[in-house]
């Protein structure tokens, strides 16, 4: 049976960075929504966890910011996330990500990381 989703999701490849109670950790977004997101990466996170993020979207302003993520799921080395605070303006732009008002990819190597601190 398909899994039926309520809200559109969008295939990204973009760097993220995220920091759990104890660790940090980087890895790419596979794909976002509005709700939330899918992220592969080496470190590996507990289902129930809650995480602090920062997005490289590819618009060429500061990192998106995720103020706290709760990890929904995790199978290998990708996990799910959904977005539980996040800033008024980086919903927006989320919304805009979304609705494919904004590239999903990046040049590989960007220096576009200097506000990504936590």
């Amino acid at each position: 049976m398909a899994k039926l989703r309520y809200c559109e999701r969008v295939h990204t490849h973009f760097p993220v960075v995220f920091a759990g109670e104890a660790y940090v950790g980087e890895g790419t977004v596979l794909n976002v929504s509005v709700p939330g997101c899918a992220v592969h990466s080496r470190k590996r996170v507990q289902p129930g966890s809650y995480l602090e993020m920062r997005m490289l979207v590819p618009d060429t302003t500061p990192p998106l910011r995720v103020g706290l993520a709760k990890v929904r799921w995790c199978e290998g080395r990708r996990f799910g996330v959904e977005f539980i605070q996040m800033p008024g303006e980086d919903q927006v732009r989320l919304g805009r990500l979304v609705k494919n008002e904004i590239p999903l990819a990046l040049p590989p190597r960007s220096s576009a990381w200097q506000g990504a601190h936590f």
